[in-house]
Order: C-alpha cells, then sequence, then structure tokens
C-alpha cells in the first residue's frame, strides 16, 4: 500500500500556520503592552496617552479572540 500525500494542504500549512502564530502573539502583545502603559500612564496622570493605550489594548484583545474563534471555526469545520 502507498500512502499518499496532499502536497497542496502541505503547502497551505507551510504559510498559514506560521501567519496564525504571528497574528495571536502580535496580538497578544499588543493587549499586553497597552494595558501596562495605559495602567501607568493614568496612574501619572496623563489621561490622552492612557486613552490611547487602553485603545490599543482593546483593538489586540479583539484582533486576539477573533484570531482564536477563527481558528476554533477552522478546526471543527469539515470540507
Amino acid at each position: 500500500m502507498i500512502a499518499t500525500i496532499d502536497t497542496d494542504a502541505l503547502l497551505e500549512l507551510m504559510w498559514a500556520a506560521p501567519l496564525a502564530v504571528a497574528t495571536v502573539t502580535i496580538a497578544y502583545g499588543m493587549l499586553v503592552n497597552g494595558t501596562v502603559r495605559a495602567l501607568e500612564a493614568r496612574r501619572d496622570r496623563r489621561t490622552l496617552a492612557a486613552g490611547g493605550f487602553a485603545v490599543l489594548a482593546v483593538l489586540g484583545a479583539a484582533l486576539f479572540a477573533a484570531a482564536i474563534v477563527f481558528g476554533l471555526v477552522v478546526m471543527v469545520s469539515k470540507d
């Protein structure tokens, strides 16, 4: 018996996996960095900077959540 390899799926995995890892890593970094800097800015009474960093944190959280949901949808969907 000869095993067949789906080269199209393998090639797709070669670019999709690093892209997914980079997206999740950057999104989580935005979330953590924005949160920490917003708290520091608020403590130093820099409200405009705190607001900007809070927006960064919210965008990072939204991107992180979207990436996780997308990954789950892809895993449970059938072709």
